[in-house]
């Protein structure tokens, strides 16, 4: 399967943003991210046919310019939709990150599925230390995102599109 743009990104992974909001709503606290993860991994496998195609999908994105269209080096950045209906109120965003980016928190909650740009080894690139896949962070969570080993091209969904650029230290 082959996605051309962000329409057809955002149709293909419809399933993946209702059980994203779904299983953020029900998340208990800190701790509870091992468990959301989980349920993502079961649902949505690498090799499965949601995620299989979403590598290429990205890297091409980037690298035509239809994604990650804004900012500059260490994290380029695009928003491909804001809360409503057809995400299941999750704002989705896209950063292509090879450094650090800006500290944030996370008061609803965010769950980002990384891969690893087409410059870099995904055995050896890291996102806040840890290789290409999903990571969830739960409500009231705050990180510097920070990328080693190269780069990640990091699709991430926001519930309402919740996000606070300048949390308490």
């Amino acid at each position: 399967m082959t996605l051309h743009g962000p329409d057809d990104l955002l149709a293909h992974l419809a399933p993946m943003f209702e059980a994203c909001a779904r299983l953020l709503a029900t998340a208990e606290g800190p701790g509870d991210e091992a468990r959301i993860e989980a349920a993502l991994r079961a649902r949505f496998p690498d090799d499965g046919p949601l995620l299989r195609p979403l590598p290429e999908a990205l890297r091409r994105g980037v690298a035509d310019g239809w994604l990650c269209d804004r900012g500059a080096p260490p994290a380029r950045f695009s928003r491909i939709a804001k809360p409503g209906p057809a995400t299941a109120n999750l704002s989705v965003d896209v950063v292509h990150l090879t450094g650090t980016g800006l500290r944030h928190a996370h008061p609803r909650g965010e769950i980002t599925y990384g891969v690893a740009d087409e410059a870099s080894d995904p055995a050896a690139v890291r996102f806040d230390g840890r290789g290409p896949g999903f990571q969830v962070r739960g409500p009231g969570s705050v990180h510097t995102p920070t990328v080693t080993g190269g780069g990640m091209i990091l699709l991430y969904v926001l519930p309402g599109g919740a996000i606070d650029w300048t949390p308490a230290t």
